[in-house]
């Protein structure tokens, strides 16, 4: 296989359609710097399916488009075609060439193609697996590569040498299993999650059902127990109540007597009892009488005792104040003569104070006016100079003001003439801003009409792929529901067919014969079963069975000597019997019958496709009923009816002896008999062809559904792609239309701003001249004025210094007069607080002595009091004392009245106390058999009303001994379930041993089912039943009953069909683990293959590179090692390169052109091993000097016969090595184009030896050279 041609179009500076044809051998491509040689290189690796546009030098893969040049447009797409040929081989393709093509789009869409045939870009790499070619292989060799190869790390050198060992493929087939696997896994945790999910759920209702099982059945026997144990003692109850209603009447009559008499007692009793009240309270009355005397006779003493003391301590306190009032007044004459003293001296000091003060306040008036004539003539000169001042600068500010106004005249006039031109610009700007916002506006509402169209699209085509999903989902369930039917349809015609191919129901001798173990008797002849190959039609089932009988086991055999020597063998060997059927016999037809259309012949009801089947005999005279009555109450009435069996569909079946047999027909099993299994066979054949029909048809659904959800996602894709595009162009335009309004709104606002600035312009400029003409006329006035001021100023400087003179002089007189006044002033003040002090002493002792005075008056007059009140309380003591004998003497007189009627009431209250335990007596036996009457009844009356409330039925008309022999028996409608085991178990566990209920549970068990009816021995014997022991079992059912907690009772439907698809998951579970088992196992083999070849691969390249090496450098060192890791598979490769006469430790410290020849050692190793259809070197040998050049084509030559090489070359040398040479060249700037020329030699075979090739090429380089034009 080589490289044929190479087609390009639109690639990189290929504008033009341009196609290179190869021949085996060396082509060489040259050209200048810069004409476009690599760009073939280029499309090489890109047709084989470069994916980084780095690696093509670009920057994205639209790039690779022609760009366009100075005459031409650029091109929309670029498409690049690869012919190989002499494929089948090494491909191994049908194809004797093959064409590979890829093209893109400006858009960014890429093609790929086969033989003109779209695929996909896996197809391609997979078709060139192993084979040398590819874009990351050794077929493609570029200057960078180099560096590239030899510097990049140990682990990234391997693709070269898996591609060189053939393992690419299993490496791909092993990443494709690990991705499976990791599927599988993920699918595995998935449906273990939902197993899990299911096995908690499935562990909820299994103990849910068993709990609602347990539910049932405890209380069904609480329902019966609780009716017989109120039955029982409900009967008990009003057998008793009558016998109880008679004894209390009597004894209420008893009762009433004995009250009666009691009563009349207790009136005495209560009059005598009025009696004591009175005289107790004459008693206490009296004897409050003598307390009150006697607290009133101990008050009056003290009384007179506390005034008596009270007297004697204000006489002690009035003998005090008198001694104490004469101090006081000598002290107050004292006082009032050093006062008289001090008044005389101060009237002297005021004389000569009066006279100091006149001289004072004369010298201070004249200093008073001296001061206040300079303060007003400072404060007017400060003024006048303020005023002088403003002047000064009023007259500088109104200069300033008239420079100014000038010159802002002139300025307001040359903006004005520079706005008014700006205003006219700026209002064409605005002209243009507006048209421009008014077509990007509609342009707008263009591209949002086309987004809500498209996303309109959008949300139908999502919709559908929703619609279709969903029928997708149900369709799969569908599927699965059919696969689980076909499965259990499958399983059964399995079962079945087992069931045929043992020959179930037939005897042992019947089975020896169909079996072939009778081999000798049948010599040859053909013994079958005789129903084979005949059909039963099914609603006939049962009667062709009841018709035949025992005759189903038969077995056909065509003659009478076959039929005695299976017998005989039969009996000889004593295997058993068997019914045989012989052909060559006959059977007798009855004569026809006119029959009802209720009865048919039994013929009718069977079938074959083959003409006199021996098994159609057997029903002759055999006819179908319809119903067995009928057909009786037809024969009574027809006896000469002539029939040898009439079977009704049901299986009854009367024969011609008269024997009925008839009956329950369920409970023999259809897979034991011969008839219902062969009807069974092939109802399930049809419904199982109907059914994998109906599968089918399914897969289709599910088939063309897949289609139109991939038709639907490809339109929402391209629906999203026009959203995304129209999105861009419409953000595109927004942005443009922002731009262009708030340029429009910049501009306007720009342009009323200029025109605001305009009119105010010309307003400023009005105002300024005003301002200019005011300020010159108050320029003037301030001129004039300031002149005046400034002569008013001196003469009032030369007035103040006069007063200032003036005023010193004044001030120290006044001094003078001060100091004098002073001095006076403080000897009066002296004088004065010596008299003020006097005064208040003399103040403070006059108060005294009118104090002293007060309080002796006060005290005189109390102490008088004082003796007249003690006088008057001694009298009233005598007085109470009195009173206080004859009060006790009349408390004695009625205490002795008191204890008299004491004495009668105690004696009438022993006898009311014989009367009242007799009337207690007779009122308790009364009461307790009032209690026990109204318990009774109550106990009833409640008994009837709980079963009424809680189990809905009349006590009064039940049969407790009926639902007690119900108890243990089954509720009814329960059907038995794996969790009987289970429902046993947790019943059994948690209850001691002795427990009624859990005696009674397994009781139940045992009985398994409803318990028949009991006889009168039976219903005898419960009148002997322990209540005690029943109570205590209603008890424990009511406990366990609430213990139960919520019970749902749909459990048991709910846990059957979740155990079901539990089931399902499970099989599930471990078809996902035996895939994934195999996927492991596939993984390891792929490793084994490839680990192994890979090694024996290395050590030839291994090899080879040392030969290599030491040929293109005469010598050196070279070596490659894999670096130990677990997985060789892993592993990196480590080079070791030393040119002669070198010890270099690292492949990096080479030079260019040692690199060079090192990669070219390693790629020619790799060739030796496997050779590459084609390589391309692209400038490989730029950095060779001519030595090197040399010993390259010397080596290159020795692979021409095992593979075609392109180099594009600079090098003279290389390009004479060479068999072919394209020119690429540029005439139009911008625009590669291609001249070839091919050598007059022969085609280079691969049978051809090195020296062959080396000659040819040697006697080639003599020949003359065409130059045609591609």
């Amino acid at each position: 296989m080589y490289l044929k041609a190479l087609k390009l179009h639109g690639f990189k500076s290929f504008a033009d359609p341009t196609t290179l044809r190869f021949e085996p051998g060396v082509t060489a491509v040259v050209g200048p710097n810069g004409c476009g040689k690599s760009n073939i290189a280029d499309s090489i690796r890109w047709v084989l399916g470069e994916q980084s546009a780095k690696a093509l030098r670009g920057g994205k893969m639209q790039d690779v488009i022609f760009e366009g040049a100075d005459t031409r447009k650029p091109a929309q797409l670029c498409e690049v075609s690869l012919l190989l040929t002499d494929c089948e081989k090494q491909l191994g393709s049908e194809f004797h060439e093959i064409e590979i093509t890829r093209r893109v789009f400006r858009d960014g869409q890429s093609e790929y193609a086969f033989n003109g045939q779209a695929c996909r870009l896996k197809d391609i790499q997979k078709l060139f697996m192993d084979t040398g070619i590819g874009r990351t292989s050794y077929s493609i060799m570029a200057q960078g590569q180099i560096d590239q190869i030899l510097s990049s790390k140990p682990e990234e050198r391997r693709a070269v040498f898996e591609e060189a060992a053939g393992i690419t493929k299993y490496k791909s087939q092993r990443r494709e299993a690990m991705s499976k696997l990791a599927l599988t896994d993920q699918n595995l945790a998935r449906v273990a999650d939902v197993v899990g999910e299911v096995g908690r759920q499935i562990g909820s209702l299994r103990r849910q059902a068993a709990k609602a099982m347990r539910y049932k059945r405890l209380n069904h026997r609480l329902r019966h127990l609780s009716l017989a144990w109120n039955g029982f003692h409900y009967s008990q109850l009003t057998a008793t109540l009558g016998a109880l209603e008679a004894d209390v009447a009597t004894l209420r009559a008893e009762a009433d007597s004995r009250r009666a008499n009691r009563e009349e007692q207790e009136i005495s009793l209560e009059e005598k009892k009025s009696l004591r009240g009175r005289l107790n309270q004459r008693v206490q009355d009296a004897q409050q009488a003598v307390f009150d005397v006697r607290s009133q006779k101990e008050a009056a003493e003290n009384a007179a005792n506390l005034a008596h003391i009270r007297r004697a301590g204000l006489e002690d306190r009035l003998g005090s104040s008198r001694d104490n009032l004469g101090e006081l007044e000598m002290q107050l004459r004292e006082v009032t003569a050093q006062g008289d003293s001090a008044a005389q001296d101060k009237q002297l000091q005021l004389g000569l104070l009066g006279s100091s003060d006149s001289v004072f306040q004369q010298r201070n008036r004249e200093q008073g006016i001296v001061e206040g004539e300079l303060t007003k003539l400072e404060q007017d000169l400060q003024q006048a100079k303020f005023q002088l001042l403003q002047f000064d600068s009023t007259v500088a500010r109104l200069r300033t003001d008239c420079s100014g106004y000038e010159v802002d005249q002139k300025t307001s006039a040359h903006r004005h003439d520079l706005l008014a031109q700006e205003i006219e610009s700026m209002r064409q700007q605005q002209t243009a801003a507006a048209q421009q916002v008014a077509e990007l506006d509609a342009r707008t509402e263009e591209a949002l009409g086309e987004k809500s169209r498209a996303h309109g699209e959008s949300v139908t085509a999502q919709q559908a792929i929703t619609d279709l999903t969903r029928e997708f989902r149900e369709a799969q369930r569908k599927l699965s529901e059919i696969d689980r039917q076909l499965a259990q349809r499958m399983a059964r015609l399995k079962l079945l067919q087992q069931l045929q191919e043992r020959w179930e129901g037939f005897g042992e001798g019947a089975k020896a014969v169909l079996q072939g173990r009778l081999e000798t008797a049948l010599n040859g002849a053909k013994a079958s079963p005789i129903l084979q190959g005949l059909d039963v039609k099914p609603e006939f089932g049962k009667a062709i069975e009841a018709i035949l009988g025992s005759a189903a086991e038969a077995i056909s055999v065509s003659d009478l000597g076959t039929a005695q020597r299976i017998l005989a063998q039969l009996e000889n060997e004593q295997i058993g019997s068997a019914i045989l059927r012989i052909i060559e016999c006959g059977v007798r037809q009855e004569a026809a019958y006119e029959l009802p259309a209720w009865l048919v012949p039994a013929s009718l009801a069977v079938s074959s496709q083959f003409e006199g089947h021996p098994a159609l005999a057997l029903f002759g005279s055999c006819y179908i009923a319809d119903d067995l009555t009928a057909f009786l109450e037809f024969w009574r009435a027809n006896p000469g009816f002539a029939f040898l069996a009439v079977a009704t569909r049901k299986g009854d079946l009367v024969d011609r002896r008269g024997l009925v047999y008839g009956g329950f027909h369920g409970s023999k099993k259809s897979s034991n008999s011969i008839v219902q299994r062969e009807i069974d066979l092939r109802e399930t054949a049809k419904v199982l062809a109907d059914e994998q029909k109906l599968h089918d048809e399914q897969k289709l659904t599910i088939d063309a559904i897949n289609t139109r959800l991939a038709e639907a996602e490809q339109t929402l894709e391209q629906r999203r792609a026009d959203i995304l595009a129209i999105t861009q162009t419409l953000a595109s335009v927004q942005a443009e239309q922002r731009n262009a309004q708030r340029n429009a709104e910049e501009v306007g606002a720009k342009l009323r701003r200029m025109e605001n600035e305009l009119t105010g312009l010309e307003q400023a400029r009005n105002e300024a001249h005003a301002r200019w003409e005011k300020a010159q006329i108050g320029l003037t006035t301030a001129e004039s004025d300031g002149a005046s001021q400034r002569e008013q100023i001196l003469q009032m400087e030369t007035r103040i210094t006069e007063l200032r003179v003036d005023r010193d002089v004044k001030r120290d007189s006044l001094a003078q007069a001060r100091l004098e006044l002073a001095e006076r002033r403080q000897k009066v003040e002296v004088l004065d607080r010596g008299l003020g002090e006097m005064a208040r002493r003399s103040q403070q002792l006059g108060e005294l002595l009118a104090q002293r005075q007060q309080e002796i008056e006060t005290w005189t007059d109390q102490v008088a009091s004082l003796a007249t009140e003690s006088d008057a309380q001694r009298a009233r003591s005598v007085q109470l004392a009195e009173t206080l004998v004859v009060t006790q003497e009349q408390v004695e007189k009625i205490r002795v009245e008191l204890m008299a009627v004491e004495r009668e009431i105690s004696g009438l209250e022993s006898a009311q106390q014989a009367l009242r335990s007799d009337a207690e007596g007779a009122i308790a036996a009364l009461a307790k058999h009032d209690i026990k009457l109204a318990g009774d009844r109550q106990r009833a009356q409640f008994i009837a009303e709980e079963v009424s409330r809680e189990f809905q039925a009349n006590i009064s008309q039940l049969d407790w001994r009926h639902f007690y022999w119900h108890a243990d028996g089954e509720p009814e409608g329960m059907k038995p379930l794996d969790l009987d085991e289970e429902d046993e178990a947790e019943e059994g566990s948690p209850k001691a041993e002795g427990d009624p209920a859990g005696e009674a549970t397994k009781r139940r068990r045992k009985s398994k089912g409803p318990k028949p009816d009991p006889t009168a021995e039976d219903l005898a014997a419960l009148e002997q039943t322990n209540w005690e022991e029943t109570k205590a079992e209603i008890d424990v059912l009511r406990t366990r009953l609430n213990g139960l907690g919520a019970v749902n009772l749909v459990a048991i439907e709910e846990y059957a069909e979740l155990k079901q698809r539990h089931d399902f998951l499970r099989t599930q579970t471990d078809d996902l683990t035996n895939a994934k088992a195999e996927l492991i196992k596939a993984i390891d083999e792929i490793n084994l293959t490839s680990q192994r070849q890979f090694a024996i691969t290395f050590e030839q390249i291994k090899k080879n590179f040392e030969y290599t090496f030491l040929t293109l450098f005469g010598g050196g060192r070279a070596a490659l090692e894999l670096i130990a890791t677990d997985d060789v598979l892993e592993s990196g490769i480590e080079i070791v390169a030393q040119p002669p006469g070198t010890k270099l430790k690292s492949i990096s410290l080479l030079s260019g052109g040692q690199k060079t020849l090192t990669a070219v050692a390693l790629l020619f190793a790799l060739y030796m091993v496997k050779p590459s259809p084609f390589c391309v070197l692209d400038e490989l040998d730029a950095p060779l000097d001519e030595s090197n050049i040399g010993r390259f084509t010397d080596l290159l030559k020795k692979f021409v016969g095992e593979s075609q090489f392109i180099i594009i070359t600079h090098n003279k040398r290389t390009v004479s090595a060479s068999n072919a040479i394209y020119g690429v060249t540029m005439e139009e700037r911008g625009v590669s184009k291609t001249v070839s020329m091919h050598f007059n030699n022969d085609r280079i075979v691969p049978e051809k030896t090195a020296e062959n090739i080396a000659e040819a090429v040697t006697g080639a380089r003599g020949q003359p050279a065409t130059l045609p034009k591609s």
